[in-house]
């Protein structure tokens, strides 16, 4: 395997335990979720700690949703794209809300684990999924009443909203949520 492969696969095998555990996982679990010999994480990583930072840099990049968004196949109609873009602007916030939770506000709800104060993501991950979104609606143009990119904020507010939770199953679907976007909330033509 070459070493960026090894380092991926360590990272991407670190981030459930990490997700489950928080950073008091093992290093020998770690090895053994990536099937890699202890010894091997820290010819790729000085330190437990570089590994577990790298990891939450890998988390909290948007590179996975935009592969999402562009993979979005293109016979879609409105309706589905948007719901689409939704589960996967959903899914982005809740993996990061997930890590940050688990990291920082303790799964007993007592203080959150002390270690070194990481930044949430940066605000160029944020413009870039803002973009990715944008770019999915961008074949949809002419059926907007508004800018692409305007569109795309407005769905990401709504997903993140949204990713609290409600007691309205209405508003958890996100198939319901894109036609609530799309023709409003008044009953009838208005």
């Amino acid at each position: 395997m070459a070493p960026d492969e090894r380092r991926q696969a360590i990272i991407e095998a670190t981030l459930p335990l990490l997700l489950e555990q928080g950073p008091e996982i093992s290093t020998r679990e770690i090895a053994q979720a990536a099937g890699v010999a202890e010894g091997t994480i820290f010819r790729v990583f000085e330190t437990k700690h570089d590994l577990i930072h790298a990891t939450i840099r890998a988390a909290l990049s948007p590179d996975a949703a935009l592969a999402e968004l562009a993979a979005l196949p293109a016979h879609q109609s409105l309706t589905e794209r948007v719901a689409a873009v939704l589960d996967v602007l959903q899914a982005d916030i809740a993996r990061t809300r997930s890590l940050f939770a688990t990291l920082f506000g303790g799964k007993d709800g007592g203080p959150p684990p002390r270690h070194e104060k990481l930044a949430g993501p940066p605000q160029d991950a944020r413009l870039r999924i803002f973009a990715g979104a944008a770019e999915a609606l961008e074949p949809y143009t002419d059926q907007l009443r508004i800018p692409t990119a305007t569109a795309a904020r407005i769905l990401s507010a709504l997903a993140f909203s949204a990713s609290f939770g409600t007691s309205n199953p209405g508003l958890d679907d996100s198939h319901q949520l894109a036609d609530l976007v799309l023709r409003g909330i008044a009953e009838g033509n208005q």
